[in-house]
């Protein structure tokens, strides 16, 4: 089984030879085709969107080993929409398509890929960077049509984890400590809560602006940080009019 596409008078002419339902529903998901009974095949306007869709079919047929058959007059027009196919092959995306100008910068800069200069194929591997770049490029330009596995395998990619590390791959370098003045030192705030808080008195630093200046002393918070919280009387509430002692003695005598 193939499909054979043809051109004549601003038409494409395409045809399942022998008749086969998985070319035949391919073909009738273009837009504006039409089928023709006396010679059993299917037309569709050589405008671009019709070369681009006709170029998204012939990638879906290859992907899934269908042959596609296509003559001279075809391989014109669609050369001329300049449009390239990424397939999915195994665990890396294949490009083919017409030579180009445009978009061969962009296929040079996609990270991990080779080009078969046999087949004329690049060969990108499944990388969340080549997804992303690979799905940029396919949906920000009109240069490439991707087959729907291929879709699905490069958002699986462009949604992993980018914390992953890959084999081969340096770590990524550990956060650093955030700085401590070994000094007391004022310290300015210009936004934030602290700011907004109207119970913060603001003043007009120069070269700042106008801030809430708050004193920052390190030993007392290294000291308050290794030293422990003991309980005392005075952190518990003393009725109004109760002394401290009072207050012991109200609770069960003295300690």
């Amino acid at each position: 089984m193939a499909l054979h596409i043809d051109a004549n008078e601003g038409l494409l002419q395409l045809a399942a030879v022998p008749y086969d339902e998985t070319i035949i529903d391919w073909i009738r998901a273009l837009p504006q085709r039409h089928y023709r009974p006396e010679t059993q095949d299917w037309i569709t306007p050589a405008r671009r969107e019709h070369l681009r869709a006709v170029c998204g079919v012939i990638a879906e047929l290859q992907e899934r080993a269908i042959a596609v058959e296509i003559s001279q007059t075809a391989r014109a027009r669609l050369m001329r929409a300049d449009v390239g196919r990424a397939i999915l092959r195994g665990d890396s995306i294949e490009i083919a398509g017409p030579y180009s100008e445009r978009r061969l910068p962009a296929l040079r800069a996609l990270p991990e890929r080779r080009f078969d200069a046999e087949r004329m194929i690049w060969t990108i591997a499944l990388t969340r960077a080549g997804a992303l770049e690979i799905l940029a490029l396919a949906d920000d330009t009109d240069e490439l049509v991707i087959t729907r596995r291929a879709r699905h395998a490069l958002q699986r990619c462009a949604t992993a984890n980018p914390s992953a590390v890959r084999v081969g791959r340096a770590p990524d370098p550990p956060t650093p400590t955030p700085r401590r003045s070994p000094r007391a030192h004022w310290r300015h705030y210009t936004t934030g809560a602290v700011f907004a808080n109207p119970a913060r008195e603001r003043i007009n630093v120069p070269g700042i602006g106008w801030c809430v200046r708050i004193r920052v002393d390190p030993h007392r918070r290294l000291s308050s940080d290794r030293a422990p919280r003991t309980t005392r009387d005075d952190d518990h509430p003393t009725p109004f009019g109760c002394s401290g002692r009072t207050q012991r003695d109200a609770d069960g005598g003295r300690e």
